[in-house]
């Protein structure tokens, strides 16, 4: 059989097999499925989604919603794994943290953005830690400009990173969560039952992190800001989630309503019936 999680390479591969008669099973993580999934997508016995099946253009019969495949490191975070987590990446175990990641390439939107408002938020929220992922090709701009901002006690209150493969550490130890509306990243946050603020970016390919957030405004799971929010919105909307502990504990809520986690299991399971048959 063939899995196909898109991309222009499988386009070929899916084409012979369906010369063979080679049994094909796609699995798309957005809401808005891609180009090489549509296309040899006409041809799968099983198309497995990551959203609820209203999402995908596919006959109702063949989808399959089973969520989307994750680190295993990903996990539901009680209070206490919370405060582990935190002294893991060298935190004090009662810091109040806020992550900010805008993606994996990063969001020159999100960094300017937060760059503007941390003088402001700091000083509002004094407890306050900032770890930013920046994107690789960000990190030393981005902490320039804070440093500009802040001055000496920027090392103090403010950790960049470009990249980081301990992501799961970084969002597991946060009380709030500023980040874009990539599937992953999302599913992400709904097993750890983040309070997350989230930007969807417009210009991405058929504007699918507009309709992976709509999923979740539609279940009141996170606040979400347009791509255009002006500093002042951004500000008052993380001072306020941070201040309130009752808001965050019910998006929290909310929000781990929408886990899957069990999606890796159920998805090994079609692709071994698949291919058994």
């Amino acid at each position: 059989m063939v899995f196909s999680k898109g991309g222009y390479v499988v386009v070929p591969v899916g084409i012979a097999a369906r010369l063979r008669g080679v049994p094909i099973v796609t699995h798309d993580s957005d809401a808005v499925p891609g180009l090489a999934n549509r296309l040899i997508g006409r041809w799968a016995v099983v198309h497995a989604a990551g959203m609820p099946p209203r999402y995908y253009p596919y006959s109702k019969d063949s989808i399959r919603y089973v969520g989307i495949p994750l680190d295993e490191r990903v996990k539901m975070v009680d209070p206490e794994q919370k405060k582990a987590l935190k002294r893991q990446i060298g935190l004090p175990a009662d810091a109040q943290m806020l992550f900010v990641s805008g993606g994996g390439h990063g969001s020159r939107t999100i960094n300017e953005l937060m760059v503007a408002i941390s003088p402001k938020l700091l000083k509002q929220n004094p407890k306050l830690q900032i770890i930013h992922i920046s994107g690789s090709g960000h990190q030393d701009r981005v902490a320039d400009q804070y440093l500009k901002l802040l001055g000496p006690d920027m090392p103090e209150s403010v950790r960049v990173l470009g990249f980081s493969s301990d992501f799961y550490a970084y969002s597991g130890a946060a009380d709030v969560v500023l980040a874009r509306a990539g599937a992953t990243t999302l599913a992400e946050l709904a097993i750890q039952r983040k309070a997350a603020v989230i930007i969807p970016s417009p210009f991405l390919s058929g504007g699918h992190q507009m309709k992976n957030a709509e999923e979740f405004t539609t279940n009141a799971a996170t606040e979400i800001l347009p791509n255009d929010v002006k500093p002042e919105q951004l500000l008052s909307t993380l001072d306020a989630l941070l201040k309130n502990k009752q808001r965050r504990q019910q998006l929290e809520h909310n929000i781990g309503s929408l886990a899957r986690p069990d999606a890796a299991a159920k998805l090994a399971d079609i692709l071994l019936d698949v291919a058994k048959n």
